[in-house]
């Protein structure tokens, strides 16, 4: 069960950047369905691995989900290494991905102040669920935070701000601007 919830929250987290890879673009349609094809897994995972074996921090953060579930295998330890290094090199994705595991616990060493710093890295780069949390926790004093209305409501304003595009993409923005 742990499993398919951190592959669930991985696809919910996903935000497209401007220019993604074939790895990204190949890989996401396949998250979304309950039984992908083997054949086509195996193929965007030939994709995500040439495009990061090449240099792409993001593709290296795609490929990590294999690890985690995708395709049936499990192994975290592959993964958190691949997320770590995707995360460093500034992947939004890869840097939520730790501040939600440190947070948790679940699968590294649960450490507040390191997961405030994944989360304000990814929140710097416009993460909506890293924006999110934020918001949350200098609402509620979490994260050795302090709780701050101010703040908290100007990290909901630019998480509002990153749901715009989504919304008007799918018909859901209203004249009002919503």
């Amino acid at each position: 069960m742990t499993r398919l919830v951190i592959l669930f929250a991985l696809v919910m987290t996903a935000t497209v950047p401007a220019a993604a890879g074939e790895c990204r673009a190949t890989l996401r349609p396949l998250l979304t369905d309950t039984a992908p094809d083997p054949a086509a897994l195996a193929a965007v995972r030939s994709v995500c691995r040439a495009e990061a074996d090449a240099g792409d921090a993001d593709a290296l953060y795609q490929l990590a989900l294999f690890h985690l579930g995708l395709g049936g295998e499990w192994q975290p330890a592959a993964a958190i290494p691949m997320i770590t290094e995707a995360a460093a090199a500034g992947v939004p994705e890869a840097q939520y991905w730790l501040g939600w595991q440190h947070e948790s616990g679940d699968l590294l060493e649960r450490d507040e102040a390191v997961a405030l710093g994944w989360y304000q890295r990814a929140a710097s780069a416009d993460h909506r669920l890293a924006l999110a949390r934020l918001a949350d926790a200098y609402l509620s004093g979490e994260l050795g935070l302090p709780r701050d209305a101010v703040l908290a409501a100007e990290f909901r304003a630019r998480q509002a701000l990153c749901l715009r595009p989504a919304l008007a993409t799918t018909g859901a923005a209203t004249s009002t601007g919503d």
